[in-house]
């Protein structure tokens, strides 16, 4: 380990979320109703059509995944989704709690000669074979919130919230809500009784609602909603379904909407800022143990769409959950069932910016820039970069969402969306994503006009720029070469964080053999500017053409390679900014994608091995980066090793060497450490600590985790503890075969 040789990145290691797998509805969203809303939007996919068009087209359905036992229901609102995408205005007897929104009418004609009248929702179970298992992961004794919206609509019910077991059983105690309408179903005048002002009486619209305390039913608007909020507690550990029973001696008939059940121990429970979508808390602490520098959101291709209509809207997912309007996720013919993936934007821009704060992890929002989906097999269309619904619907949102994060809500209106939302201060956003996986010259055409636009408002602000699909140099050319001359051309103006003008997305899905090659990949690209995120990489075997397989993901020698292409991003952190793995999150068995970081069932997390490597780099960083090599000979040959050292002063003065071995023997090194230990303090006296972690195994081991039960297979850490007599000391180490060694010095 030589002398210092540059300023580490301070955002090198981020991660990157994006709606697929169920890593969102099913997987971070905190509420286990699926479709809870009754505005599922889902995707007509005919593979045999080759026009895009006629391939991807949308299929709204209000009453997917739920079952009405006893009683029928009806799918109402004032719009639904046409099957482009357009909104199509519908018939509607009584108004929706928002105009974009949704519901569901229920009746029960009682009594039933066949049993007792209830609706059920199984949740999120990944579809396939596994689309008749219950979903709703329950614990005995723990709390769960339930709160659903409800408008009666005539006669008088008692209806009952639970969770059952596959049985009928009960798995939590049940919540009740009673009420009573007191107008003739035939009346003309009956919807017009339910109507009701702000802050009415329930008793004054002919309605009998009770509970009618705060924390039990309230008043919603003006239309005759009621919100109902409840805590229930759990009696038995094992998955279930939420149970509504309707209990009338008479026929009855009541609208539902916005049902939702989760653990009240969600991520952030409490904090008002968490008053809209909330994120599973076991989901949010495995990735707060990354330590990310920032959180790349929402995508990813559903950033593009697959086709125009299908794009990613960000204004569709702040407000209130009523106000979100839903679409389906292009990943839906990837999926078991190959349709039923609604994103619910349950947990949208709003909702992201809030994560990235309280994981102090700085945003970077990626958006639409005119080009659908630029894959093979899909749907690449451009709009046009002289129209009106490009400047419109396009740079407008890019400049929107900036005054969203951090404007004035005093003088910005989007401002005072985010302020009304429970979050008044800006969120410092300070850096953007200029489409995904974009290439070509319409492209760098439309990134220079967008970007242009940005920065005559906002000078400071970074653009990400995409390099495409591949990571091969021809095809990355031409993003590179405008990307240099931007750098080249630039007035002076480099964020101040990355020291860039203009930041280049490169992506990768290769073998673990290519990524270890690709360890020396950034050595002899130019310091102009021009810096590199390196914003999705996984080393599945994509590109080389392996099988994705579900035995063959998330391998250790996977994770080796993707370890040995790190220690090339750290000793090259000049240039490279950022990273981020990708895919994430994956729902077991939702995973239209094989390979991901971490992994999940309705009851537990699954850190991958791949996962541990990144953890093991991301959490031992320093702001400092050292010249380091490895000196071989014929007798001690070194050609599968890959290293990198960095390093930070001060009180809590340290120095991490990264060394990865990805052959199959082991390898004798002798540690020669002293020219980068003076910020230490260190003297020709003073003895110096080493703790040493060790992660190795077998290159087809991996971690595995079914629908149900814990992950099994985890690497344990090997840790050991030195003390060198003095800085000039050597270390003598055996490195293990197909290893990752971090050597902590202080």
């Amino acid at each position: 380990m030589g002398s210092p040789t540059h300023h580490t990145s301070g955002r090198l290691y981020g991660v990157f979320f994006e709606d697929i797998n169920h890593g969102a509805d099913g997987g971070l969203n905190a509420n286990m109703v699926n479709n809870y809303s009754f505005d599922g939007v889902y995707l007509d996919h005919h593979t045999w059509r080759m026009a895009g068009a006629e391939r991807w087209r949308t299929q709204a359905d209000s009453l997917r995944f739920w079952d009405f036992i006893n009683c029928s229901a009806a799918g109402l609102g004032s719009e639904i989704r046409g099957i482009h995408g357009q909104r199509v205005t519908t018939d509607c007897p009584a108004p929706p709690i928002h105009a974009h929104s949704r519901y569901a009418r229920i009746t029960s004609d009682v009594p039933s000669e066949t049993g007792p009248a209830y609706l059920e929702n199984l949740g999120y179970n990944g579809g396939g074979d596994n689309g008749g298992e219950p979903a709703f992961s329950i614990v005995a004794d723990h709390t769960y919130s339930v709160s659903l919206a409800v408008r009666p609509v005539h006669g008088r019910a008692e209806l009952s919230v639970g969770v059952v077991d596959r049985y009928g059983l009960p798995l939590t105690s049940i919540t009740r809500l009673s009420y009573i309408v007191d107008s003739d179903p035939l009346d003309d005048t009956e919807e017009t009784g339910l109507r009701q002002d702000d802050g009415a009486d329930a008793q004054d619209s002919g309605v009998s609602i009770s509970p009618d305390s705060s924390d039990g039913a309230i008043v919603i608007g003006r239309d005759g909603w009621y919100r109902f909020n409840a805590d229930v507690t759990g009696l038995n550990t094992d998955y279930g379904k939420l149970r509504i029973t309707i209990d009338a001696g008479e026929r009855t008939t009541f609208d539902l909407d916005l049902v939702q059940f989760m653990d009240a121990d969600y991520w952030g429970a409490g904090d008002p800022k968490w008053r809209y979508g909330k994120l599973r808390r076991d989901l949010v602490e495995t990735i707060q143990a990354l330590h990310p520098a920032f959180l790349r959101f929402p995508g990813g291709c559903i950033v593009e769409g697959v086709t125009p209509g299908n794009e990613y809207r960000w204004k569709d997912t702040v407000g209130s959950l009523a106000a979100r309007r839903q679409q389906y996720s292009m990943w839906s013919f990837k999926m078991p069932d190959g349709s039923s993936y609604s994103q619910s934007y349950q947990i949208g821009f709003y909702e992201y910016f809030c994560l990235c704060e309280d994981l102090k992890a700085k945003p970077l929002p990626t958006l639409f820039a005119g080009i659908a989906c630029q894959s093979p097999g899909r749907d690449p269309r451009h709009m046009d970069i002289n129209s009106a619904t490009f400047r419109n619907n396009v740079i407008q949102d890019y400049l929107d969402l900036i005054e969203f994060a951090n404007g004035d809500p005093e003088s910005s209106s989007w401002a005072a969306v985010r302020r009304d939302m429970g979050h008044p201060e800006p969120f410092g956003l300070d850096m953007i994503g200029v489409g995904n996986e974009n290439f070509g010259a319409d492209y760098v055409a439309k990134f220079d006009m967008i970007s242009e636009a940005i920065h005559e408002r906002y000078p400071d602000m970074l653009c990400v720029m995409s390099a495409g699909l591949f990571p091969f140099q021809p095809a990355m050319k031409r993003s590179w070469d405008h990307a240099r001359a931007l750098a080249a051309t630039d007035s002076g103006a480099h964020d101040s964080a990355t020291g860039d003008a203009i930041i280049i997305d490169e992506h990768s899905y290769h073998s673990p053999e290519w990524f270890a090659y690709q360890a020396s990949r950034f050595d002899a690209y130019p310091r102009c500017g021009a810096g590199v995120y390196f914003g999705e990489y996984s080393a599945n075997g994509y590109f080389a053409g392996q099988p994705q397989t579900e035995q063959g993901a998330n391998t250790w020698k996977s994770a080796l390679g993707e370890a040995a292409f790190l220690t090339g991003c750290e000793r090259n952190s000049d240039v490279v900014r950022m990273t981020s793995y990708a895919p994430l999150l994956a729902h077991i068995p939702a995973k239209g994608w094989a390979q991901n970081l971490i992994e999940l069932n309705p009851a537990h997390v699954n850190p991958t091995v791949n996962y541990e490597v990144e953890r093991l780099f991301s959490t031992h960083l320093g702001d400092t980066t050292y010249a380091v090599s490895i000196e071989q000979t014929a007798s001690r040959p070194a050609k599968h090793l890959y290293v990198s050292a960095t390093g930070h002063d001060g009180d809590d003065a340290c120095r991490y060497i990264k060394i990865v071995n990805t052959s199959d023997s082991p390898v004798d090194v002798t540690l020669e450490i002293a020219r980068g230990l003076a910020g230490l303090g260190a003297s020709p006296s003073r003895p110096v600590r080493l703790e040493v972690t060790t992660l190795s195994a077998s290159p087809t081991a991996k971690t595995t985790i079914g629908y149900r039960g814990e992950a099994s297979g985890a690497i344990v850490p090997e840790r050991r503890a030195y003390t060198l007599p003095s800085p000039s000391s050597l270390l003598a180490m055996k490195i293990k075969p197909y290893s990752v060694t971090l050597v902590a010095s202080r």
